[in-house]
């Protein structure tokens, strides 16, 4: 049996009062629920953690049916590659399962219409068991038009006893019908006291790393957890050695691109585009009061001067078309070579 013990993070604890206690006398209208915030801060845990209060409390054979991760009132929604990033046995990927298509080929990075279309078919009915249905859905930004046009109609004629509970990393890139028809429920990163506590006592971080993860992660812990995890002070050094030497003429232009891909084109984008976050805190301001790399402040503070500003800003924007790219079917290394060019031609 997976573990079925809910996750509540104690920097959310405030939110999972107010919904469980302050919101009871607010679910009749509250059909839709928006976890919006920052990456690395629980918000699907607690959603989950709210799914399953919903469903189970009050009701034994609920609680059983949803520790099995077969309760038929339980539907969850993700991105199959999310899917399969979680531990074999963890009780979401049990419930996401039933709306991925086996042997689809590539793993899909967004929400399909396929996906929701299965979910429209399962609302024809009422609750089988418990008192409300819960549709989770993660990463609700990735649903492409189609399958947001398929869910608006569910959200605009809700079925009776169903609660929908969206979480969003990115909640610009919800369509405004979307937004305008659920209660949005924000998530803000904890104090560094907090999240630094709650590190430490994972026992998952030297006390060193503690500081500089949480500050490449804006101070979400779950998000620096991740980052040690998946050796992210490595891939910044890879990142960083190109850039120089991009700028260097020691490095090609595709060479660059290559090894961006290697170790994750998106990744690889976003720390450019925090680099250049920074190199602009320090075109601007002197003593900025933060930056996403403290490790690489003092190349940083030295390397802004050098740039031109209306090619940093350029750079910025091309930065942020080229992470929009990455998130569709475009060919992964053309994009990084426009990247690297564009990098490539910063310095004055």
């Amino acid at each position: 049996m997976a573990n079925s013990s809910p996750t509540i993070h104690p920097w959310n604890s405030e939110l999972w009062a107010q919904l469980t206690v302050d919101g009871e006398a607010d679910q009749r209208r509250n059909h839709a629920l928006l976890f919006s915030g920052h990456t690395g801060l629980g918000k699907l845990d607690l959603a989950f953690a709210y799914a399953q209060h919903l469903i189970t409390h009050n009701h034994q054979q609920s609680a059983a049916l949803f520790s099995a991760g077969s309760h038929p009132d339980m539907h969850l929604l993700m991105p199959e590659i999310e899917v399969q990033s979680l531990p074999e046995g963890n009780l979401m990927a049990l419930f996401a399962a039933r709306y991925i298509e086996p042997n689809s080929g590539k793993a899909k990075r967004v929400l399909s219409i396929e996906q929701v279309r299965r979910l429209s078919e399962a609302l024809t009915t009422h609750p089988h068991i418990a008192q409300h249905r819960v549709i989770l859905i993660s990463h609700a930004e990735t649903l492409n038009r189609n399958a947001a046009n398929a869910l608006l109609k569910s959200l605009e004629e809700p079925p009776a006893k169903t609660v929908f509970i969206l979480v969003s990393d990115e909640i610009s890139k919800l369509p405004k019908t979307i937004r305008s028809r659920c209660s949005i429920v924000s998530f803000r990163a904890p104090t560094q006291a907090l999240a630094s506590e709650w590190l430490a006592a994972q026992n998952k971080l030297p006390a060193h790393e503690i500081e500089p993860h949480l500050a490449m992660a804006n101070n979400q812990p779950l998000h620096a957890l991740r980052l040690f995890d998946d050796s992210y002070v490595e891939t910044l050094k890879v990142v960083f050695n190109d850039v120089n030497g991009l700028w260097n003429r020691r490095r090609q232009v595709v060479e660059a691109a290559k090894n961006w891909q290697d170790v994750g084109g998106i990744r690889s984008v976003e720390i450019l585009q925090k680099l250049c976050a920074d190199l602009l805190r320090y075109r601007l301001s002197k003593q900025p009061a933060d930056i996403f790399f403290p490790v690489q402040q003092n190349w940083v503070e030295t390397t802004a001067p050098k740039l031109s500003l209306p090619e940093l800003l350029s750079t910025i924007d091309a930065l942020a078309e080229a992470r929009r790219l990455l998130g569709t079917t475009v060919d992964e290394l053309l994009v990084l070579e426009t990247v690297s060019h564009k990098v490539s031609q910063m310095p004055t």
